[in-house]
């Protein structure tokens, strides 16, 4: 019996491997709502933000516009993103597809920089 773990990968695990970072983060949902937080680990296609508040359950796969705010106040560009789990007062974000080599660019840069 063959036990390659590549060929059944769990459908949960983690495609990129995290970083524990903490930066101010605002999340504004598409339904207008905003949270505000710190990040507790990032990767190149997503972040794990601990918010002051618990987040509500029906948060679990809503869209929004992610902004990472600079130590002097200064807001990125928004990344979109969609809240893919919850726990505690966490809420795990997944970048999209198509803006994760930004995201990965400017979080790389404000790493460097630092």
């Amino acid at each position: 019996m063959n036990d390659d773990k590549s060929k059944h990968q769990d459908p949960n695990e983690r495609v990129c491997n995290r970083m524990k970072l903490s930066r101010k983060f605002l999340l504004e949902l598409d339904s207008g709502e905003f949270l505000e937080g710190r990040t507790v680990d990032i990767s190149p296609r997503g972040a794990l933000m601990k918010t002051t508040a618990p987040p509500a359950d029906e948060l679990l796969g809503s869209a929004g516009t992610l902004f990472i705010i600079s130590d002097e106040g200064y807001f990125s560009v928004g990344y979109p993103c969609k809240v893919v789990r919850l726990k505690d007062r966490s809420i795990a974000l997944e970048i999209h597809k198509k803006a994760a080599a930004a995201f990965g660019l400017y979080m790389t840069k404000d790493l460097l920089g630092r």
